[in-house]
C-alpha cells in the first residue's frame, strides 16, 4: 500500500481549498500533509503565507504516520479518507512563577487580577503579571477555596473558605488596596473545601468535608445572623476574635454520605456536586431537591462544567478525566475517558472560549491540556511543577494557571487559533 485516497476539509473558509480527492503515500506524517495544504493554498492565494496544520481523522487527532494511523484505527484503505485539518495549537508556555509560603491549594483569575489560597491560611491577590498586591489574612486554619464574586470601579467582593469551617466574603479596595472582612459565613461542621459563585454573582454555594452543601447570599449587608445551632456557636472560652459580622446559610442539601470535594453552578438554578462517595450529584437549587446522581466507582476529586458544550468534567483518584453528559437519563454513562496522568487528579477546568479543550492537574506533578477530539493522548503536557499540582484555572483570555505543592504558582500564555469552532 503505497498510496491513499484522501479529501481533505475544514470548518475555517479562509483556508478552504477544492472538495476533490487527492492521491498522497500512506506514508505521509503530519508535517506532509501540512506541506500539501499549504501547496494547494500557495496556489490558490499568491499572498498565502505558511501555516502549520493539524489533522483530525473520524474525530481523532494524526499523531502517527498515515498508514500507522489507519491501521490502528481499522479503517479500510480501500475508501476515500475524510481528513479535517485545523490550524496546529502552539505549546503554552511558562509565563510567570508566583511563590508561596506554603502550597498553594486553590487559583481564581479574571481579567486583571488573580486570587490565590494557600495552606498558611491566606488568600492573595497578583496581578497578571506576578507581582504580589495584596495577602488576606483571616483564617485560622487552610485555605481550601477562593473565588472573586464581582467587581464594580475599584471595589471587588471575593470568596475564601477554609478548613476552619467558615468561609469569609471580603470587600477588597484596588486604588487604596484595603481589605476589608465584611461576613464570616458560619454553620459547616468540617473542613469548607469547595465555594462557587453563581452566574447572577448574588449567591454562592459551599461544598465540606461534613458532607452538606450549603447556599448563601453573596450580597454584602450590615446584619448579624443568629447562629442557631449551638455545635456552630464559638465557645466563650475560645479567645479567637470574630472577624466580619456572621452569616448563615439560606439552605443546606444534604444527601452525600461522604466529604464533598468539589462545586459548581451548571446553571442559575442548578448545583452540581462531586463527592468522595463515589457520586456526582445535580441538586435544585431554587427548591433544594436533589434532581440526578452519576455514579463513578472511585472518589471524585474536581469536577468542571462547560457551557460551550454542555458537559461535565470530572477527576478521580483512578487517574482518570472523565467527560459526562448531565442531563442524560442514564446517570452512570461516561462519555469519553481521558488518560493519561499517573496519580490522583486533583483539577480539571473547562476552557471558556473553545467547546473542546480543557485542562487537569495531578498528584504526578503534571498539568496535561486535551483535545477531547484526540481522546486517547493529551495535546501538551505542561511539566513546570516540582511536586503534586493541587489547583488549575483558565482564563478567557488565554491564561492557564496552576498552583501545587511546591508552593507555585505558574501561568502559561497559550492561544487557540480563531479557526476553530467556539475558539
Amino acid at each position: 500500500m503505497s498510496q491513499v485516497q484522501a479529501r481533505f476539509f475544514t470548518e475555517n473558509k479562509k483556508y478552504a481549498i477544492d472538495d476533490v480527492p487527492f492521491s498522497i503515500p500512506a506514508s505521509s506524517e503530519i508535517v506532509d500533509l501540512s506541506n500539501v495544504i499549504n501547496k494547494l493554498l500557495e496556489a490558490k492565494h499568491e499572498v498565502h503565507q505558511h501555516v502549520e496544520f493539524d489533522f483530525l481523522i473520524k474525530g481523532q487527532f494524526l499523531r502517527t504516520g498515515l498508514a500507522k494511523h489507519m491501521e490502528t484505527e481499522s479503517i479500510s484503505t480501500e475508501d476515500v479518507v475524510e481528513i479535517e485539518y485545523v490550524e496546529k495549537y502552539t505549546a503554552p508556555q511558562p509565563e510567570q512563577c508566583m511563590m508561596h509560603d506554603d502550597w498553594v491549594s486553590a487559583v481564581e483569575a479574571d481579567g486583571e487580577w488573580i486570587l490565590t489560597g494557600s495552606y498558611d491560611k491566606t488568600a492573595r491577590i497578583w496581578s497578571l503579571e506576578g507581582k504580589a498586591i495584596m495577602t488576606i489574612a483571616g483564617h485560622t486554619e487552610v485555605v481550601k477555596d477562593v473565588a472573586w464574586i464581582k467587581q464594580d470601579g475599584f471595589t471587588s467582593l471575593l470568596l475564601s473558605a477554609s478548613m476552619d469551617q467558615t468561609a469569609i466574603l471580603w470587600e477588597w479596595n484596588s486604588e487604596r488596596n484595603k481589605v476589608k472582612a465584611l461576613h464570616c459565613c458560619r454553620g459547616h461542621g468540617g473542613s469548607v473545601d469547595s465555594i462557587a459563585v453563581d452566574s447572577t454573582r448574588t449567591k454562592f454555594c459551599s461544598g465540606s468535608w461534613d458532607k452538606m452543601l450549603k447556599i448563601w447570599s453573596a450580597v454584602p449587608t450590615d446584619k448579624e445572623d443568629d447562629i442557631e445551632d449551638a455545635a456552630a456557636r464559638p465557645r466563650k472560652k475560645q479567645k479567637i476574635k470574630q472577624i466580619g459580622l456572621t452569616r448563615t446559610p439560606l439552605m443546606t442539601l444534604s444527601g452525600h454520605s461522604e466529604a464533598v470535594s468539589s462545586v459548581l453552578w451548571s446553571d442559575t438554578e442548578e448545583v452540581c456536586s462531586a463527592s468522595w462517595d463515589h457520586t456526582i450529584k445535580l441538586w435544585d437549587a431554587e427548591t433544594g431537591g436533589l434532581k440526578s446522581t452519576l455514579t463513578g466507582n472511585k472518589v471524585f476529586n474536581c469536577i468542571s462544567f462547560s457551557p460551550l458544550c454542555k458537559r461535565l468534567a470530572s477527576g478521580s483518584t483512578d487517574r482518570h478525566v472523565r467527560l459526562w453528559d448531565p442531563r442524560t437519563r442514564d446517570g452512570s454513562l461516561v462519555l469519553l475517558s481521558l488518560t493519561s496522568h499517573n496519580g490522583w487528579v486533583t483539577a480539571v477546568k473547562w476552557s471558556p472560549a473553545h467547546e473542546h479543550q480543557l485542562i487537569s492537574g495531578s498528584l504526578d506533578n503534571i498539568v496535561k491540556l486535551w483535545d477531547t477530539r484526540s481522546s486517547k493522548a493529551p495535546l501538551y503536557d505542561l511539566a513546570a511543577h516540582d511536586d503534586k499540582v493541587l489547583c488549575v484555572d483558565w482564563t478567557e483570555r488565554g491564561l492557564l494557571l496552576s498552583g501545587g505543592a511546591d508552593n507555585k504558582l505558574y501561568t502559561y500564555k497559550y492561544s487557540a487559533p480563531t479557526s476553530d469552532d467556539g475558539a
